[in-house]
């Protein structure tokens, strides 16, 4: 079982993921579903 740092780590690296996901289209606006999507995409490991 992880520790509580160990947690935090990986969920600051998720963070990080995102974002630079999000990053790729500066000008780009999501909406939540697009969002969803993109969490659900990234937690099932698939690319978009």
């Amino acid at each position: 079982m992880p520790t509580e740092n160990e947690r935090k780590d990986v969920q600051k690296a998720m963070a990080y993921d995102l974002l630079r996901i999000l990053k790729e289209e500066p000008g780009k606006t999501y909406t939540y579903e697009e969002l969803e999507k993109l969490i659900d995409a990234y937690i099932s490991g698939l690319k978009q």
